[in-house]
Protein backbone atom coordinates (compact mmCIF):
# COMPACT_ATOMS: atom_id res chain seq x y z
CA UNK A 1 0.00 0.00 0.00
CA UNK A 2 1.37 3.26 -0.48
CA UNK A 3 1.05 6.07 1.80
CA UNK A 4 1.43 9.92 1.59
CA UNK A 5 3.05 11.47 5.25
CA UNK A 6 3.08 14.65 6.58
CA UNK A 7 5.72 16.46 9.19
CA UNK A 8 4.28 16.42 12.58
CA UNK A 9 4.10 19.63 14.53
CA UNK A 10 5.53 18.59 17.92
CA UNK A 11 7.64 21.67 19.12
CA UNK A 12 11.65 20.55 19.92
CA UNK A 13 12.33 19.64 23.38
CA UNK A 14 8.58 18.27 24.42
CA UNK A 15 9.42 14.82 26.21
CA UNK A 16 9.30 12.07 24.85
CA UNK A 17 8.84 13.18 21.24
CA UNK A 18 11.41 13.84 18.66
CA UNK A 19 11.34 16.59 16.42
CA UNK A 20 11.35 14.68 13.22
CA UNK A 21 8.19 12.40 13.98
CA UNK A 22 5.91 12.56 10.86
CA UNK A 23 2.32 10.87 10.46
CA UNK A 24 1.12 8.81 7.70
CA UNK A 25 -1.90 9.12 5.81
CA UNK A 26 -3.37 6.18 7.40
CA UNK A 27 -3.36 8.04 10.91
CA UNK A 28 -0.13 6.05 12.23
CA UNK A 29 2.65 8.16 14.42
CA UNK A 30 6.24 7.13 13.39
CA UNK A 31 9.16 8.22 15.72
CA UNK A 32 12.50 9.30 14.28
CA UNK A 33 13.62 5.94 15.27
CA UNK A 34 16.21 4.10 12.63
CA UNK A 35 15.24 0.62 14.62
CA UNK A 36 11.37 1.21 13.85
CA UNK A 37 9.84 -0.11 10.37
CA UNK A 38 7.57 2.28 9.30
CA UNK A 39 10.72 4.82 10.10
CA UNK A 40 12.17 3.16 7.63
CA UNK A 41 9.59 2.79 4.89
CA UNK A 42 9.22 6.83 5.12
CA UNK A 43 13.47 7.20 4.65
CA UNK A 44 12.53 4.79 1.43
CA UNK A 45 9.56 6.90 0.64
CA UNK A 46 12.00 10.18 0.90
CA UNK A 47 14.88 8.20 -1.40
CA UNK A 48 12.43 7.79 -4.12
CA UNK A 49 12.10 11.62 -4.88
CA UNK A 50 8.52 12.21 -2.16
CA UNK A 51 8.32 15.05 0.13
CA UNK A 52 6.19 15.32 3.08
CA UNK A 53 3.32 17.66 3.28
CA UNK A 54 4.48 20.50 5.27
CA UNK A 55 3.88 20.94 9.35
CA UNK A 56 0.29 21.56 10.61
CA UNK A 57 -0.01 24.65 12.66
CA UNK A 58 0.33 24.39 16.24
CA UNK A 59 -2.66 24.01 18.75
CA UNK A 60 -2.37 26.82 21.68
CA UNK A 61 -2.19 24.17 23.95
CA UNK A 62 1.53 23.46 22.44
CA UNK A 63 1.97 26.13 21.47
CA UNK A 64 2.15 27.86 25.01
CA UNK A 65 3.67 24.48 26.70
CA UNK A 66 6.44 25.05 24.23
CA UNK A 67 6.55 29.14 25.30
CA UNK A 68 6.83 27.90 29.35
CA UNK A 69 9.86 25.49 28.31
CA UNK A 70 11.14 27.97 26.17
CA UNK A 71 11.11 30.22 29.60
CA UNK A 72 12.24 27.43 31.70
CA UNK A 73 15.54 27.13 29.79
CA UNK A 74 16.34 30.68 29.97
CA UNK A 75 16.37 30.89 33.43
CA UNK A 76 18.54 27.80 33.87
CA UNK A 77 21.05 29.07 31.29
CA UNK A 78 21.31 32.13 33.41
CA UNK A 79 22.86 35.46 32.17
CA UNK A 80 25.77 37.29 33.56
CA UNK A 81 25.07 40.27 36.26
CA UNK A 82 27.87 42.76 36.95
CA UNK A 83 27.79 42.75 40.98
CA UNK A 84 28.51 46.01 41.75
CA UNK A 85 28.37 46.24 45.73
CA UNK A 86 29.53 49.01 47.64
CA UNK A 87 33.42 48.70 48.94
CA UNK A 88 33.76 46.37 46.59
CA UNK A 89 35.13 45.46 43.00
CA UNK A 90 32.55 45.15 40.33
CA UNK A 91 32.98 41.12 38.75
CA UNK A 92 31.00 39.59 36.30
CA UNK A 93 29.20 36.11 37.89
CA UNK A 94 26.43 33.80 35.58
CA UNK A 95 24.22 33.12 37.49
CA UNK A 96 20.97 30.78 36.44
CA UNK A 97 17.99 31.77 37.86
CA UNK A 98 16.52 28.12 38.83
CA UNK A 99 14.22 27.82 42.35
CA UNK A 100 17.31 25.87 43.92
CA UNK A 101 19.88 29.19 43.05
CA UNK A 102 17.79 31.47 44.16
CA UNK A 103 17.25 29.59 47.06
CA UNK A 104 21.11 29.49 47.56
CA UNK A 105 21.21 33.65 46.90
CA UNK A 106 18.45 34.00 49.34
CA UNK A 107 20.93 32.63 52.31
CA UNK A 108 23.66 33.94 50.81
CA UNK A 109 22.30 37.16 51.24
CA UNK A 110 21.51 37.04 54.38
CA UNK A 111 25.26 35.49 55.38
CA UNK A 112 25.63 39.11 53.47
CA UNK A 113 23.61 40.98 55.40
CA UNK A 114 25.25 39.99 58.60
CA UNK A 115 29.09 39.60 57.25
CA UNK A 116 29.34 42.30 54.42
CA UNK A 117 32.78 42.33 54.21
CA UNK A 118 32.54 38.53 54.88
CA UNK A 119 33.71 35.87 51.55
CA UNK A 120 32.54 32.94 50.36
CA UNK A 121 32.94 31.08 46.83
CA UNK A 122 30.14 31.05 44.46
CA UNK A 123 30.63 28.26 41.84
CA UNK A 124 28.44 29.48 38.54
CA UNK A 125 27.06 27.35 35.93
CA UNK A 126 30.00 26.49 34.12
CA UNK A 127 31.91 25.68 37.14
CA UNK A 128 34.22 28.58 37.64
CA UNK A 129 34.43 29.51 41.05
CA UNK A 130 34.74 32.93 42.23
CA UNK A 131 35.15 34.59 45.77
CA UNK A 132 32.58 37.33 46.29
CA UNK A 133 31.71 39.80 49.11
CA UNK A 134 28.46 39.60 51.96
CA UNK A 135 27.47 42.67 49.95
CA UNK A 136 28.04 41.35 46.27
CA UNK A 137 26.24 38.48 47.40
CA UNK A 138 23.16 40.66 48.40
CA UNK A 139 23.51 42.75 45.17
CA UNK A 140 23.48 39.35 43.32
CA UNK A 141 20.35 38.22 45.05
CA UNK A 142 19.15 41.16 44.40
CA UNK A 143 19.71 41.31 40.24
CA UNK A 144 18.88 37.97 40.02
CA UNK A 145 16.00 38.20 41.58
CA UNK A 146 14.70 41.24 39.93
CA UNK A 147 15.71 39.89 36.46
CA UNK A 148 13.14 36.57 37.31
CA UNK A 149 10.81 38.38 38.58
CA UNK A 150 10.61 41.07 35.41
CA UNK A 151 10.62 37.56 32.94
CA UNK A 152 6.91 36.43 34.91
CA UNK A 153 5.23 39.08 33.04
CA UNK A 154 6.57 38.98 30.17
CA UNK A 155 5.88 34.72 29.53
CA UNK A 156 2.30 36.36 30.80
CA UNK A 157 2.33 38.56 27.55
CA UNK A 158 3.92 35.66 25.26
CA UNK A 159 1.26 33.80 26.55
CA UNK A 160 -1.60 36.28 25.79
CA UNK A 161 -0.46 36.87 22.48
CA UNK A 162 -0.20 32.84 21.91
CA UNK A 163 -4.30 32.67 23.18
CA UNK A 164 -5.73 35.81 21.76
CA UNK A 165 -8.49 35.86 19.17
CA UNK A 166 -6.57 35.82 16.57
CA UNK A 167 -3.18 34.77 17.78
CA UNK A 168 -0.90 36.76 17.27
CA UNK A 169 2.37 34.28 17.79
CA UNK A 170 1.36 31.11 15.76
CA UNK A 171 4.72 29.14 15.61
CA UNK A 172 7.38 28.23 17.35
CA UNK A 173 9.81 29.83 15.45
CA UNK A 174 8.15 33.36 17.02
CA UNK A 175 8.60 31.86 20.17
CA UNK A 176 12.28 31.33 19.72
CA UNK A 177 12.91 35.14 18.71
CA UNK A 178 10.65 36.26 21.40
CA UNK A 179 12.90 39.00 23.23
CA UNK A 180 13.26 38.16 27.12
CA UNK A 181 13.93 40.98 29.77
CA UNK A 182 17.65 41.70 30.57
CA UNK A 183 17.30 43.15 33.72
Amino acid sequence: MTYDYSLLSIPAGTPSVTAEAVSRSDGAYIPNDPENADWRGYQTWLAAGNAPKSVSPLSITELGAYAETTWIRLLAAGRVFNVAASGSTAVNVLCDGTSGTRADLSLLALFGQAYPSGTKTWVDNNKLSTLLTGSQFVALATLVGNWVADTYPALEALLNRIAAKPPTVTTTAEIDAYVWPAS
